[in-house]
């Protein structure tokens, strides 16, 4: 039997990649930290709701939830510019008539996904599994499944970190580059 391709992190990206992936026949294990979002009233991880392009929709449609999405999109046309005397001037967003990006809500995005990706027999959800330590040489991905309180070892054929700002998988491979030092998630 194949090895899995195992993707760390169910947000938007990890979620539209292990979709897209299932459909090509590959079989995949989605981990996430949190909880199922489509069970517990948690954040969706950021407040504001995405602004999604053309080409955003068309990744959509590749992995089915287009329709269901389109009818909770809100068109942005452009922004309006408040000058200091009062005055204000609309900006728009493209330079062509009739193009614009869209507004859709981050946490009901990542759910259709969610329900996507349940939709295939070729790909597995963990929640509550965060990944604490990838092996790089030997391709093992570590998880601690908190609602077992146990440790999880998996062996896969590639091991994707989708898993955001602080990842594990970032980490481990941080860790191989002598000093070599992330930035990502810092201020100051």
């Amino acid at each position: 039997m194949a090895k899995p391709i195992i993707i760390a992190g169910a947000g938007l990206s990890g979620t539209l990649l292990a979709v897209r992936l299932a459909q090509r026949g590959f079989e995949v294990e989605l981990y996430e930290s949190r909880p199922d979002m489509r069970a517990t009233d948690i954040s969706a991880g950021r407040s504001i709701n995405l602004a999604l392009s053309d080409r955003g929709l068309r990744a959509l449609e590749m992995v089915g939830v287009h329709e269901q999405v389109l009818k909770d999109l809100i068109p942005m046309k452009g922004r309006m510019i408040h000058h200091q005397t009062g005055n204000t001037h609309f900006q728009s967003y493209s330079g062509r008539e009739g193009e614009f990006i869209n507004s859709v809500s981050r946490g009901g995005l990542n759910i259709a996904l969610l329900d996507q990706a349940e939709s295939f027999p070729n790909l597995k959800l963990f929640f509550n599994t965060p990944c604490v330590h990838v092996d790089l040489e030997a391709g093992l991905a570590h998880f601690h499944d908190q609602s077992a309180n146990r440790h999880i070892h998996r062996e896969g054929s590639l091991i994707i970190g989708a898993d955001g700002a602080g990842s594990a998988v970032q980490g481990s491979m941080l860790a191989r580059v002598p000093g070599c030092v992330s930035t990502i998630g810092r201020t100051g």
